[in-house]
């Protein structure tokens, strides 16, 4: 009795420390497990926060060029104004440079 006694005891010793083994892979591949999905989450929060940061620089330069078309259109509108107002003295000048060409060249 007492050698089935001391040889059930092994026998759940041995039992236990499988599963204490059992345990510890588990443990490992659990940790291993939400390593791979912490970094999957991880590496979908990038991409989402770069997807965002994109669309927010696409939001800001079009709404940046919508205040901006009005601006440069009137830009534009001064630059013709100042060309026409420009051509219209053209002549005056041309007479003026003329003149003082020739009374430079008349001096000489």
């Amino acid at each position: 009795m007492a050698v089935e006694l001391v040889k059930s005891i092994k026998e759940t010793e041995e039992r236990a420390q499988e599963l204490v083994r059992e345990a510890q892979q588990e443990a490992r591949k659990t940790l291993k497990e939400a390593q791979v999905s912490a970094e999957k989450i991880m590496e979908s929060a990038v991409a989402q926060a770069e997807e965002e940061a994109r669309e927010s620089l696409n939001m800001a330069e079009k709404e940046a060029k919508a205040e901006s078309k009005p601006l440069l259109e009137k830009q534009e509108d001064d630059i013709e104004q100042l060309k026409v107002q420009a051509a219209k003295k053209m002549p005056e000048a041309v007479a003026l440079i003329k003149n003082k060409v020739v009374k430079t060249d008349a001096n000489h």
